[in-house]
């Protein structure tokens, strides 16, 4: 297997050069490096063309006629890559030197896997490390990621959670661009492959930092930490508290497939079996006359899934 790394540039002058030696550095080497410019300003270009001088057989310079923008510039740049595994990443960060050589053995490890995240940690513009785990920092821990994956729940912690997979800690193999239909990203590309691909248990994870993500103000897509928002346990019943754990994030993460997939017949797949079975158990823990009750409110919204005769059924 071969590896394209894909990258797209605007106005990266300041870091761009450091991440660069990096990928070229790397203990296994990619085949190519395609590079997207989108209309920069600054010495980018200048110093795209020298490492294009140095490096002709790797590195393939597309420089945009019009601007496309973040998500448009990133999905031309993946299309534009050849080879078998396609590995993204943004123009100031900074690799470690085994990150390939990780990925790479992940995908011959795991053939029936069609894309990978690992962790990254977190420095500002000069380095200076803000976090030894980005991951840690979003209060995710690996063992509930490998978890996730082994139980094939990885979607459903995406959605409830917010993508933490993140472009420049992703790869993917080439052929599943097509066979998931990964194009016209109305979304970042990392969050729609992250979407799609764990939706199929296609993607694995590599408990890893094989990377470091600045931060600094001139990037274009930085970090946001969003705070999951959580209730008292004594201001809700503890009915309510047991929807919330065992339905909700089954039920929300329907919804979003089903967005994602409009073709695909959503009762058929094993989250749709899964969902039904936490509804059924939460339905179980009811008394008696709550449960009668709460069936028929459900149909008459047409919530859950229910129909009137699940009333003698449950």
């Amino acid at each position: 297997m071969n590896i394209s790394v894909a990258i797209c540039t605007y106005n990266g002058e300041k870091y761009l050069a450091e991440q660069l030696d990096t990928i070229i550095q790397q203990t296994v080497q990619p085949t190519e490096i395609v590079v997207c410019d989108d209309g920069s300003t600054d010495k980018t270009l200048e110093i795209l063309r020298t490492y294009k001088e140095q490096y002709p057989d790797i590195f393939k310079i597309h420089v945009n006629k019009t601007n496309l923008g973040y998500f448009k510039n990133f999905e031309q740049s993946i299309y534009l890559c050849s080879q078998d595994i396609i590995v993204t990443s943004d123009q100031d960060d900074i690799w470690k030197a085994e990150k390939l050589e990780e990925t790479l053995n992940f995908f011959k490890n795991n053939p029936n896997k069609d894309a990978v995240f690992n962790d990254l940690i977190l420095v500002n513009d000069d380095e200076t490390i803000l976090e030894h785990s980005y991951l840690n920092w979003k209060h995710i821990q690996y063992q509930d990621i490998i978890d996730a994956i082994k139980n094939e729940e990885l979607f459903i912690k995406v959605e409830i959670q917010g993508s933490f997979i993140l472009g420049c800690a992703l790869a993917v193999r080439k052929t599943a661009l097509k066979e998931y239909d990964l194009k016209n990203f109305t979304l970042a590309h990392d969050y729609e492959i992250a979407q799609k691909l764990s939706f199929k248990n296609k993607i694995g994870f590599i408990p890893k930092t094989l990377s470091f993500y600045r931060q600094h103000e001139d990037q274009v897509c930085g970090l946001r930490e969003q705070k999951m928002k959580t209730s008292k346990s004594d201001t809700i019943s503890p009915a309510k508290k047991d929807f919330n754990e065992m339905v909700w994030p089954y039920l929300f993460s329907l919804q979003a497939a089903q967005k994602l997939f409009p073709k695909e017949d959503i009762k058929k797949t094993d989250l749709y079996s899964k969902f039904l079975k936490q509804r059924n158990s939460y339905l179980k823990n009811l008394n008696f006359l709550n449960r009668k009750k709460y069936i028929l409110q459900c149909v008459k919204h047409q919530y859950l899934d229910l129909k009137f005769t699940d009333i003698f059924r449950y």
